[in-house]
């Protein structure tokens, strides 16, 4: 059952997004978190996942911090969109966007 996420798993854009997207789902009613608008929560769980699992593998340094920043923007914005079209679809909103 450890197979599910693993840190190579986490370094490709499917795996954060996919991370990214049930942590944020998870957490952002829990205490404090939920006075945090949703899309600063996702940016911060997604370069979170990022330098984490940069760190976890043994490959960060410090010459890709910009590189992790921009990663975790990527993994960010790829969930807010693919969280939005799960919502679309089951809700049927198109044409609106909430903020968070």
């Amino acid at each position: 059952m450890q197979d599910l996420f693993t840190y190579a798993s986490l370094s490709t854009l499917a795996g954060a997004v996919t991370a990214t997207v049930l942590v944020v789902d998870f957490i952002k009613r829990l205490g404090f978190l939920k006075h945090f608008s949703t899309r600063c929560l996702v940016v911060v769980v997604a370069e979170g996942i990022i330098f984490l699992v940069d760190i976890a593998t043994g490959s960060f340094k410090m010459r890709n911090v910009p590189l992790c920043i921009l990663n975790g923007l990527l993994v960010a914005a790829s969930a807010m969109g693919s969280w939005q079209v799960i919502h679309n679809r089951l809700f049927g909103d198109s044409g609106k966007t909430r903020g968070g």
